[in-house]
C-alpha cells in the first residue's frame, strides 16, 4: 500500500482512533505533550497528512488497534 493509501485509510478511521484516545483518557494534545511532539504532528498523523512514525509507534503502545494505523513501514515490512 502507498503512503497516500495509508493516509487516506488512517483518515477513514480518524473518529475509531479518537475514541480509543479518549478511552484511555488522552486527548491528541496530551499524547504530543507524553512523546515531545507537537499537537499538529499527532493531529496531521491522526487525519492521515503525514506519517509520523514516533506517533504511530505511540498510538500503537497505547493500544490503539492496528487496523487503524495503517502504518506504511509496516505495510513495507509485510511485502
Amino acid at each position: 500500500m502507498k503512503h497516500a493509501d495509508c493516509g487516506y485509510q488512517r483518515f477513514q478511521c480518524r473518529h475509531a482512533i479518537r475514541a480509543a484516545l479518549l478511552k484511555r483518557g488522552l486527548s491528541m494534545r496530551q499524547l504530543a505533550v507524553r512523546i515531545g511532539v507537537s499537537a499538529e504532528a499527532v493531529s496531521s498523523t491522526v487525519l492521515g497528512k503525514k506519517h509520523c512514525p514516533r506517533v504511530l509507534d505511540a498510538l500503537r503502545d497505547i493500544g490503539v488497534p492496528e487496523k487503524y494505523l495503517f502504518d506504511p513501514r509496516q505495510d513495507s515490512r509485510a511485502a
